[in-house]
């Protein structure tokens, strides 16, 4: 007799995503809550009576939705296996500790060295910001398009930069630095959708890497991993933080499958 699927379930500001193995693989899945139907009939055909092990800020939310048995994870303890499993090949940065950056909806910041988390602070800038914020300036809040008009923005249209205020002098610090996000708009400056796009990816990878390496210098690393879903095919957003992160000295890494790191550490987490 087969064995009953255990899945592991995050049931995020934004998208439930799934983990669970299959022949000793590792499969993957997320939906939005608007799929949540789908979600249904896959688990009914997939996995009717599964063992569902559940975490998120909505897991409450949901949990009514699902048959089977249904084990609750902490989000805490959920991130920080999650996080440990995904750096499996990374034995000198979790042996050293690492400040681990889980931006989704919103944003938290964690310390972990050795399978031990500590969660450090947190901010509201994350990825339901920065899709409210285009929302309001560029009049949507679909993810996809603010990524693909970020690709095509220049940030200098928009933000008031170290060069823009030293001019005609050379700066002490890299010009491209923010000296103002947004600042040249009151400026009269001509800016485009793109460039407002750009602008805000800019504003949530510089508050969230600013923190991260304040954090890692308060913890004595310099290792700063990046996990969640607003990474997700955002390419402006990564190499806005992986820049930033390397100019005040410390090492980025921003794992394959870091959006799941919820799921992945709810289907492992140690059961009590």
């Amino acid at each position: 007799m087969e064995a009953k699927k255990t899945i592991g379930m995050d049931a995020g500001g934004s998208l439930i995503k799934l983990a669970y193995f299959e022949k000793g693989n590792l499969h993957l899945k997320k939906y939005s809550y608007q799929e949540t139907d789908s979600l249904l009939n896959w688990l009914s055909l997939i996995a009717p009576d599964a063992n569902i092990r559940l975490t998120g800020g909505r897991g409450m939310a949901v949990k009514g939705k699902f048959s089977g048995r249904i084990t609750e994870i902490t989000e805490f303890e959920a991130f920080t296996e999650g996080a440990v499993y995904l750096l499996e090949k990374e034995q000198s940065i979790r042996e050293k500790g690492f400040i681990a950056v889980n931006i989704g909806t919103g944003t938290s910041l964690h310390f972990i060295k050795e399978g031990k988390s500590e969660r450090l602070i947190g901010t509201g800038a994350g990825g339901g910001a920065l899709l409210g914020l285009a929302a309001l300036l560029l009049g949507t809040g679909d993810y996809q398009e603010v990524i693909k008009l970020s690709k095509n923005g220049d940030r200098s249209a928009v933000d008031l930069q170290v060069k823009d205020i030293y001019a005609p002098f050379e700066p002490p610090v890299p010009g491209y630095l923010t000296a103002s996000n947004f600042g040249k708009v009151t400026h009269g400056k001509q800016y485009t959708r793109e460039d407002i796009a750009v602008s805000l990816t800019g504003l949530i990878a510089e508050t969230n890497m600013l923190l991260a390496v304040q954090a890692a210098q308060m913890k004595g690393t310099t290792s700063v991993v990046y996990f969640g879903g607003a990474l997700a095919s955002n390419g402006s957003l990564q190499e806005f933080l992986i820049k930033g992160t390397k100019l005040f000295g410390c090492e980025p890494l921003i794992p394959e499958q870091g959006e799941f790191c919820g799921a992945i550490g709810a289907l492992i987490a140690k059961q009590l």
